[in-house]
Formats: C-alpha cells, structure tokens, sequence
C-alpha cells in the first residue's frame, strides 16, 4: 500500500511540473483527491487505451472465473454507466439555457453513485471521435459522435488533442446530434465516478460498437432505460418489420402480430422515427427509473 501511495505521489508531481492549464484545472475540481484526479487524467487523456482491457474482459465471459467477471461488471456499472435519452431529452441537455443542477436523483439513475446532472458552463462543448468505435475491427461511420460537456472537461480534451477534439457551439452539436439521429443511433447521456459523480459526456451509439450496449447484451444494465417503453398502435402497423430491425437492443419480433418485450425495451426511440406508418409511440414506464426531467426554460 505505501508503494502505491509513493508512486501515485511521484505521478501526480510529474504531472504537476509539466501541466498544461487543462490540467491546472482538473487538479483542481478533484482537489486533495489524488488519486481521482490521476484516474480521470488517465481517462480523459486515453479514453480508448483505458477500455481495451475492459473490451477483453466482456466479450470473454467463458475464460475468467464468474466471480471476477460478476464482480468486475458491477463495480464498473455502479462508476461509469450511461442513461438512455430520447431526441428531444439529447437537444435540451445540449441546448441548455440557464444552469442546471440536479443532485442525486436516484428515481432517474439506479446506482450507488455517478448521478449528478451538474451543467453550470453548459455552453462549453466539444465532440471527440468516440472512443469505442475507435477500438472496434470495423467501427461504424462517423467516428466524430461523443459529446463533452462543461468544465474542466471540455478545455483538458481541446487542449490535449484528444480524439481529434473540436470546440463547437450549440447549432453544431444540434446538427451532429440530428445527423446521427437519422442514421438510428441511440442517444445515451454518461454519468463517471471521476467526473465528479456527474454527467461528462453525451454520446450516439450503436450496438455493434458501444461497449455500454454491448454490456447490455451481457448481462449488465450498465445503460438505464430513458424510462419509456415503446408501444405498437396495431389500427396503424403494417407488420412490416422495420422496427424489429432497427431495435439496438432485440426487444421487438414480428411474426402474426408485434410483440414489444418490455423489460429488454430501453425507450430509445429509434423505431419510433424508423416506422414508415408512425404506428409506434413512447410512453413512460412507471416500472422503470424515470426520465431525466429538465426544468423549463
């Protein structure tokens, strides 16, 4: 233990004698906190480098013990995880107009901690190529579709180059964010134990690629459902499938009739603006963590 308290001493001072002012100010929103400022360096800095091993782990369940693989999972949900958004709820947390401050709102986001919506500098944003299609043998296009919100984090990822990172404004994002919706990718907002408890990142994803979804798929409900479920107007659906084959997360079959699982649902919307006859609609779910709920402008 006095090994690992020297060496992390000997990183943070490296760090320190050769900051960049981005680093300044991460150091100081961790404060005496070393070791959470050293983890979040590390993440924000080698995002992709950081989840290789975590990569490795998940798509291998057959060759660790269930005990470390089990466990491994849960403490990584319970400190990064991700809350699926709708289209409009992605617009409001880019657009925001006042500050925003939403404490521990535990109805919203089931875990043990990582739950804060603080958004006090929201007009500081940036998109960076995201970090899971970044490691994937054939990512889907674009790559250029995770959101960084607020402070330090918007001025570390700028200033260290990280994922091709670029400043934007709000008409910017909104049109990254409306792009990637037409292409049915799933809007999922990032909640991080070094991110000060709180919410850093929005991003658009895809099943094949994003490790969040991916974990879904695994077992683990690393992404929490945006708190609807989707339902099928039978007067209006044609059975013709679209939905099924647009669903990220295998919660829709068509045979006679359509039949929606609720429980694999996470209401992201994406087969709602996918159905040719608008037969499919998003209703919330009081069996699952509510919505995000933004105070009105």
């Amino acid at each position: 233990m006095r090994v690992v308290i020297i060496l992390t001493g000997i990183v943070a001072g490296w760090l320190f004698a050769h900051r960049k002012k981005s680093t300044s100010k991460l150091a100081e929103f961790h404060g005496r906190r070393v070791h959470d400022f050293l983890h979040s360096y590390f993440y924000f800095k080698w995002t992709s480098v950081y989840l290789k091993p975590i990569r490795y782990v998940l798509e291998r369940p057959g060759i660790f013990p269930q005990w470390f693989y089990q466990g491994a999972g849960n403490r990584l949900m319970h400190t990064h995880h991700g809350k699926v958004v709708t289209n409009e709820t992605a617009k409001r947390l880019i657009d925001v107009k006042q500050p925003i401050e939403l404490t521990n709102p535990e109805q919203v986001l089931p875990y043990k901690k990582a739950r804060d919506i603080i958004l006090a500098n929201a007009e500081h944003l940036a998109v960076i190529d995201c970090p899971c299609r970044q490691i994937a043998e054939n990512p889907c296009q674009p790559i250029d579709v995770c959101f960084v919100l607020g402070e330090p984090f918007v001025d570390f990822v700028i200033e260290h180059k990280k994922g091709n990172a670029k400043r934007l404004n709000v008409t910017q994002a909104l049109e990254i964010l409306e792009r990637e919706h037409k292409r049915g990718r799933v809007h999922t907002a990032w909640f991080k134990d070094v991110a000060g408890d709180r919410l850093y990142s929005i991003c658009n994803c895809c099943g094949c690629c994003c490790l969040g979804l991916k974990a879904v798929s695994y077992g683990f409900d690393l992404v929490s459902s945006s708190g609807f479920t989707a339902h099928i107007d039978d007067a209006q659906c044609m059975h013709c499938g679209v939905c099924a084959g647009v669903c990220h997360f295998g919660a829709i079959e068509v045979d006679e009739s359509v039949n929606i699982n609720a429980d694999a649902c996470r209401g992201c919307g994406v087969c709602v603006n996918a159905c040719p006859t608008e037969a499919v609609s998003l209703k919330e779910d009081s069996a699952k963590p509510g919505p995000i709920i933004l105070p009105r402008e």
